[in-house]
């Protein structure tokens, strides 16, 4: 399982996962002990980021290898339930028949109807297939134009 970027959700709020880690060596009382390493998932309202959690810990490859491995063999068991994969929800279609519509006519619909930047998102993030480069570049092209809505200006005084 690729690690990077990699979300965890868990079903409990404070929950804590120890992975067996890799042999390494500990000296106790004064002779050369070899251990097991314990990797924690620590996971906050939740949430456990893997990307957090290399950083902070200072994963080395052996590290990340039986972290890796014990998140498949988890994954794969359907018994297990304490956490699992998260996945962001995409955003929705900005109209009904957005997918069907053709891919030249998208930005102008999406100006004609004030939803540039709702078309956007949801062709970046949200679309099967990925994003189509010509959409994005037209869509693009009118979320940067969009002019800044600015207060208006009156020489009366207002008292707050």
């Amino acid at each position: 399982m690729n690690l990077k970027g990699l979300i965890l959700e868990s079903r409990y709020a404070g929950y804590q996962f120890l992975v067996k880690g890799p042999q390494h060596k500990v000296w106790r009382d004064g002779y050369p002990v070899d251990e097991q390493k314990i990797i924690p998932l620590q996971f906050e309202r939740y949430i456990c980021m893997l990307d957090d959690m290399d950083r902070e810990q200072e994963w080395d490859d052996a590290d990340r290898e039986s972290v890796s491995r014990m998140l498949d063999m988890l994954m794969a068991n359907p018994s297990f339930n304490d956490m699992w994969v998260h996945v962001a929800a995409k955003p929705p279609a900005p109209w009904p028949t957005y997918d069907t519509t053709h891919p030249k006519q998208i930005h102008t619909i999406a100006d004609s109807i004030g939803m540039a930047q709702e078309a956007l998102s949801y062709e970046l993030h949200g679309r099967e297939g990925g994003p189509r480069p010509d959409v994005v570049k037209n869509l693009q092209g009118l979320t940067q134009n969009a002019p800044v809505a600015q207060p208006e200006e009156t020489d009366e005084m207002v008292a707050v």
